[in-house]
């Protein structure tokens, strides 16, 4: 009997929205003054896989002068797919600039492998799209952002689109619809976990193709044992020319996730056909202050600028 099956016995559904149980003195996403001239609504929960913990996003949104929907961004945070928390990252800056961005907490490689955090982002997507009018967002522009495993998380939804179910899922209240993105931005992601030691720092702080590693825990199997498998989790192959445009940023020094990670997924995206940007940080580390000052956050806003204010379609 599979785990769908099951529930259907038991009289589960396939998702348990627990919302409605909750006492309203208790209910989180009361809104709050977090950041100067936006609204925050504190853990809102997007879905509840069966057997696990509701999870739930950070959404702060902008004051808009017009009144009109905002851009909002989807960010998953970095932890070596073992760690971090949707409290992470490099995305405040963003609010000033007139994006929404929901910072999301996903399962971590303890609590399930590939592709069920590549799921969880996908229905925090969707879930971000049927409640774009409860908080004055606009749905057909909505952007991935990640950091690290969240970059991969993110890139990982953003080139699946709605035509790679397999990776994206059906997870959350709204399965029905679309988890595409309008645009990414990806941090030091890896891509490929077949090839991340051929393109390690000289000086690497974890292998991939080792046994108790963060990708082995994150695939479920050392890559190598298993490249069949492990190739399935490889981004690379994704590309095409109706790929949302990136902007990929990745530093020169980093001795966690090689520079030729991000090479090859920018190579891949404009051998296909689709718009890239690759910027090299130069001495920049993994996760290095660079990443969240002004030279890169003005670059990232001059990219949005050129494609999720131009009308550029989701």
């Amino acid at each position: 009997m599979t785990a769908n099956a099951a529930r259907g016995a038991l009289g589960l559904p396939a998702d348990l929205d627990m919302r409605a149980m909750i006492r309203p003195e208790l209910a989180s996403g009361r809104p709050q003054r977090v950041f100067a001239g936006a609204v925050s609504h504190l853990e809102l929960p997007y879905a509840s896989p069966p057997g696990f913990r509701p999870l739930v996003l950070d959404l702060h949104v902008p004051q808009s002068p017009d009144g009109a929907a905002v851009p909002v961004v989807i960010y998953a945070h970095g932890g070596g797919f073992f760690g971090g928390t949707r409290a992470m990252g490099p995305w405040a800056f963003l609010l000033a600039a007139g994006y929404a961005v929901a910072s999301v907490d996903y399962r971590l490689s303890g609590e399930c492998s590939f592709p069920g955090p590549v799921h969880d982002v996908a229905a925090a997507v969707r879930w971000t799209r049927a409640h774009a009018d409860e908080y004055g967002l606009d749905p057909d522009r909505v952007i991935g952002f990640g950091s690290s495993a969240g970059a991969y998380l993110v890139n990982a939804v953003a080139l699946a689109g709605d035509d790679h179910p397999d990776l994206t899922g059906s997870l959350g209240p709204a399965p029905g619809l679309s988890s595409r993105l309008t645009a990414v931005i990806d941090h030091y992601a890896p891509s490929d976990f077949l090839t991340f030691d051929d393109d390690a720092h000289p000086d690497i702080v974890e292998p991939a193709n080792a046994p108790g590693t963060s990708a082995a825990r994150f695939l479920g199997f050392v890559p190598s044992d298993r490249p069949a498998d492990a190739e399935r989790a490889n981004l690379c192959q994704y590309a095409t020319a109706a790929s949302p445009p990136f902007l990929i940023a990745h530093g020169d020094d980093d001795h966690r996730v090689g520079l030729g990670q991000s090479r090859r997924l920018h190579a891949a995206l404009t051998g296909a056909g689709a718009r890239a940007e690759f910027v090299v940080v130069p001495g920049a580390d993994h996760g290095s202050p660079e990443f969240d000052q002004q030279p890169l956050q003005d670059r990232t806003l001059a990219f949005l600028a050129s494609v999720v204010r131009t009308g550029v379609p989701s």
